[in-house]
């Protein structure tokens, strides 16, 4: 009897159970890499956002706030919490959001934002900050510092674990 190409039952099997035994090992570490993944991009994000707010603040003559959004809603960025500092703050967080005087970073539910005075930033009309600033982008596996000079750069540096 000739033997056929593939495999046998048996074999399919303990295929299957190796298989089932290696993604159980991967799958812990894989959690962690998505949670280092969305860490830096939200940092990066931020940094990306800062530095278009600083051009629109030069390029508009007009002052802009970025703020950080835990909810991933832009409607629940209100300006109390966001534009209170903002003077040409229009009726709307629509209407500022279009008009590029506010613009909002969403941050991943996994990720904590300490900051020194504050989570938004107010570039005035001439690109600067009135202080510099620093927040901080954390989660369980390692956190991303950003600090905000006067003169408006950003700086990004990779932190350890956070507290």
């Amino acid at each position: 009897m000739r033997r056929g190409n593939g495999f046998t039952l048996i074999e399919l099997m303990v295929t299957i159970a190796v298989l089932a035994i290696v993604v159980t090992l991967a799958a812990p570490s894989f959690s962690n890499l998505l949670i280092k993944e969305n860490l830096k991009t939200t940092a990066f994000n931020m940094r990306d956002t800062l530095k278009e707010a600083r051009s629109r603040a030069l390029l508009n003559r007009a002052s802009t706030v970025v703020c950080t959004s835990l909810s991933k809603s832009a409607s629940a960025v209100t300006q109390d919490g966001c534009g209170a500092n903002l003077t040409n703050y229009v009726t709307t967080m629509s209407t500022s959001l279009k008009n590029d005087s506010v613009f909002i970073v969403n941050v991943e539910k996994k990720i904590s934002v300490k900051g020194t005075s504050s989570d938004s930033f107010v570039f005035s009309p001439r690109g600067n900050l009135t202080a510099a600033q620093t927040i901080t982008f954390c989660s369980s596996t390692g956190s991303y510092i950003l600090t905000v000079g006067i003169p408006g750069t950003v700086e990004i540096t990779q932190g350890g674990v956070c507290s």
